[in-house]
């Protein structure tokens, strides 16, 4: 199978990618599938592009399925990870990855309604997912949560702070999960990407991705696939002793004022 020489430790992994449709969850789920895991793609509304990355991790060789679902709905959550079990087996790795849209404002000017949302959304589809992966994960001692962030949640800018809120939150839950699950055989860990060219990212002007561009070290942008090949390590046996881990994925732009 293409690629499985790279990540053989990732062959027959059940992974389960939220979000998998498109930009990070979708790189992230070729990355995964053509490493030889059978990787879950959620998608909510999507399904068109869905299909797309389950047949291209297909034409690879590689093993998956598409499962349609909300997660910030509970009941969704649960009949998706027991389909993933019955095709499969238990998770072994969940990759929370899906993408809320969030009101772009100053946050003195959002409604508390708007603000509240996009910290709910984000907060409760970690939960979901974690507490359906969970009885799996602690009756086999072994399971990996990963957590895509944005480096907005440390280094904001004006008009995304309902997302850099919603964001940092997320991490502070994934590093006390760390703490927690750690005795229970589970790893949690955090990737977190700066601006990372995807179709979403595209409405910001060329101009402003220039200057992202060389305010970089390295003088690159970032795609979805250089943090779905930070997503892949982590999936794997040598990530095992990593926990509550925040692997940055900036081109060096976090070392700037």
């Amino acid at each position: 199978m293409p690629g499985q020489e790279n990540h053989p430790q990732l062959r027959e992994k059940v992974v389960l990618v939220t979000g998998g449709s498109r930009g990070i969850g979708a790189a992230a789920a070729k990355r995964l599938g053509k490493s030889g895991a059978w990787v879950i793609i959620n998608y909510h509304q999507s399904r068109e592009a869905a299909e797309k990355v389950l047949d291209e991790i297909q034409s690879a060789g590689g093993e998956g399925m598409l499962f349609q679902a909300d997660v910030t709905r509970k009941e969704q959550v649960d009949l998706m990870i027991q389909a993933a079990r019955e095709k499969y087996r238990a998770i072994d790795v969940l990759v929370n990855n899906a993408y809320f849209p969030f009101q772009v404002a100053q946050l003195h000017e959002l409604s508390w309604e708007d603000f509240h949302r996009a910290i709910e959304h984000e907060l409760l589809a970690f939960y979901n997912c974690v507490q359906a992966c969970l009885p799996d994960m602690t009756q086999k001692k072994s399971g990996k949560i990963i957590v895509v962030s944005t480096r907005l949640a440390q280094q904001p800018l004006p008009r995304m702070g309902a997302y850099a809120a919603a964001k940092s939150a997320l991490e502070s839950m994934a590093n006390t999960m760390a703490i927690e699950l750690g005795p229970l055989g589970i790893t949690v860990n955090v990737v977190t990407p700066a601006f990372t060219l995807t179709d979403a990212s595209l409405i910001m002007p060329e101009a402003f991705r220039e200057r992202v561009r060389q305010t970089r070290p390295l003088k690159k942008h970032i795609y979805p696939e250089d943090v779905a090949g930070a997503i892949a390590f982590l999936a794997g046996d040598e990530a095992n002793m990593l926990t509550g881990s925040h692997i940055l994925i900036t081109g060096g732009s976090h070392l700037q004022l």
